[in-house]
């Protein structure tokens, strides 16, 4: 049983990262999407830095906090990718797959109300 709940609560990795970032660029040729386009140079710059960090469990530990400062942002994003991939059902849930590994690493660094206003309390201190 301790098995399973230190699996549960275990923080993915960076090659799960990677590899999840390697889905999402499959679905993309999978959907044609063009090589040089947007969409693909953006996940291919992912995988470059990621694998250029000096400390990618680091990396993708402060790029998970950057993307999502709290809950509801992670909510507000899955929902834009939601109807911008909807119709491409394979690219939406390899970019679902790899915001869940994210969010899985953030979700214990998002901002509360109650570290919003004792930080702005210190902020003003120094007035």
């Amino acid at each position: 049983m301790s098995t399973q709940i230190q699996l549960l609560e275990a923080k993915p990795t960076f090659q799960q990262v990677e590899q999840a970032l390697i889905n999402v660029i499959k679905t993309g040729i999978y959907y044609r999407k063009p090589k040089n386009g947007k969409f693909m140079q953006s996940y291919k710059e992912r995988v470059k830095k990621l694998r250029q960090a000096e400390d990618p469990d680091e990396f993708i530990l402060e790029n998970a906090k950057r993307l999502f400062l709290t809950k509801d942002k992670y909510h507000q994003i899955i929902d834009d990718y939601k109807s911008w991939y909807g119709k491409d059902p394979k690219i939406l849930n390899a970019i679902i797959d790899l915001y869940k590994l994210y969010y899985k690493l953030a979700k214990d660094y998002f901002n509360t109300e109650e570290q919003v206003n004792e930080e702005t309390e210190d902020f003003l201190s120094s007035i």
